[in-house]
């Protein structure tokens, strides 16, 4: 299974986030997105997907739960650039 697919089917699974996307159902990963919007299944697919390509991270589903509360946490209420936010947990992680 892709990786796209075993993040989808997690979040799906294990999330109530909003899946509106158009154009599909099943549109191609974005990567390239300015500011994240953390309600949105697709994009927090994405950048979970960007995340661990960056980082070198396990696709497992322990991973993924730990990486959802950190990436809802951060300032959370916030509107928070995308990159700003990958900045932040590849940060954590060195600690």
């Amino acid at each position: 299974m892709k990786y796209e697919q075993k993040v989808t089917d997690w979040l799906e699974e294990n999330t109530n986030l909003a899946w509106t996307r158009t154009g599909g159902d099943k549109p191609p990963v974005k990567l390239d997105r300015l500011y994240i919007n953390r309600s949105e299944g697709y994009e927090i697919r994405d950048f979970i997907l960007k995340y661990y390509k960056n980082c070198n991270l396990a696709h497992k589903p322990e991973n993924y739960e730990k990486s959802l509360k950190k990436i809802m946490n951060y300032k959370s209420g916030e509107k928070v650039k995308t990159q700003d936010l990958l900045d932040h947990l590849a940060k954590r992680l060195k600690k």
